[in-house]
This record gives C-alpha cells, sequence and structure tokens, in this order.
C-alpha cells in the first residue's frame, strides 16, 4: 500500500514537473520572439511640435515627405532670409546640419553669399510659391520669389528654383546639398 501510494506520489510530482517544464519552454519561446521582434521591427515615431503645420514621423531609415517640406521650409529661411547682421550666425546653423561630403562646398557658396550681402548692404527676404518632395531621393524643390532690399527700398526681385538634397543619418536630417536651379529677374 505504501509502495503504491509512494508511485502515485511520484507520478503526481512527476507531472507538475512535467508542466511547469512546458510552461518554462513556452514562456523562454515567447521571450525569444520578443525579442527578435524588438530587434528587427522598425519603430515609427510620431512628432506633431507646435512649430510645424502637419504631422511628421520618423523611422529607422526613412522619413515622412511632410517632415522634408517642413525642414526644407526651415533651411530655406535660414539661408535665404539674410542680412550683413545676421548671415554668420545662419551659416553656423545650416553647416552644423551638413553632412561632411557637402561641408565645403557649401561653406564656399555661403562665405561668398555673406560677402555679397556686406559688400552690397543688402538684405533678403524668401516667400515660398511652391514645394515639390520626393521622399525616395530625399530632394525637396522649392519655388518662390527671392526679393533683395536695400533699407526698406526693394531693388530686386526673382523667381527662384532652388533644391535641397538631404541625407537621413542616426535620427538626423542633414543637408548634403542646397543648390540654386533657375532664376528668372521680375523687377
Amino acid at each position: 500500500m505504501k509502495l503504491r501510494l509512494l508511485n502515485n506520489r511520484l507520478g503526481d510530482l512527476l507531472h507538475q514537473r512535467n508542466l511547469i517544464l512546458a510552461l518554462g519552454l513556452g514562456l523562454l519561446g515567447l521571450n525569444f520572439t520578443q525579442a527578435l521582434f524588438t530587434l528587427f521591427h522598425s519603430e515609427r515615431i510620431v512628432v506633431v511640435p507646435p512649430d510645424l503645420k502637419q504631422e511628421i514621423w520618423l523611422e529607422k531609415n526613412r522619413v515622412s515627405a511632410s517632415y522634408l517640406e517642413e525642414m526644407a521650409l526651415v533651411f530655406a529661411d535660414l539661408i535665404l532670409e539674410s542680412s550683413p547682421a545676421s548671415a554668420a550666425y545662419k551659416r553656423d546653423i545650416i553647416l552644423r546640419n551638413t553632412v561632411s561630403e557637402g561641408y565645403g562646398p557649401l561653406k564656399t557658396q555661403l562665405l561668398r553669399d555673406e560677402d555679397q550681402l556686406k559688400k552690397d548692404h543688402v538684405t533678403t527676404s524668401f516667400q515660398p510659391n511652391a514645394i515639390k518632395v520626393d521622399a525616395h531621393k530625399l530632394t525637396v524643390e522649392l519655388t518662390g520669389d527671392l526679393l533683395r532690399f536695400v533699407g526698406e527700398k526693394r531693388i530686386s526681385q526673382s523667381r527662384d528654383r532652388y533644391q535641397f538634397q538631404f541625407e537621413y543619418r542616426v535620427g538626423r536630417l542633414l543637408i548634403k546639398s542646397f543648390e540654386l536651379i533657375s532664376s528668372n529677374q521680375e523687377s
């Protein structure tokens, strides 16, 4: 009788052990699956700061077209809304947001524009009219009116088309190049 009771208890213990072992292996498998999912899952962060006009998102290696549009407008404002007094400060901000490959050419261009502003005592203002975004190539084409002033007097106006080429690195959108595509003098 004791032997049969001992065998029953041993059978119950083995059954409990096997059940706990199966549950533990199931939990281990679930943890492993979650770890793999976390490593290979692309997380999208939706950002809506108060300064921006529309929702933007960033992923591991992609950005939304609206983010490219908003950043192109910010950078265009820094480059094209300029005066002899503010040009150096804005140049430094732009160059901090430029990839190393495009740093030299962009710095040369900005210094040349800054020297021209100081020589002619000109202030520039840019009003964008149209924007074309290619999110796959990270390019933005911006069209607008560039106004030039000496004091309060407008001396010229042109309809200009500019192109930004961006690069997305480690969560930052950096300027690869900025160039004037076309300019039509209006007055």
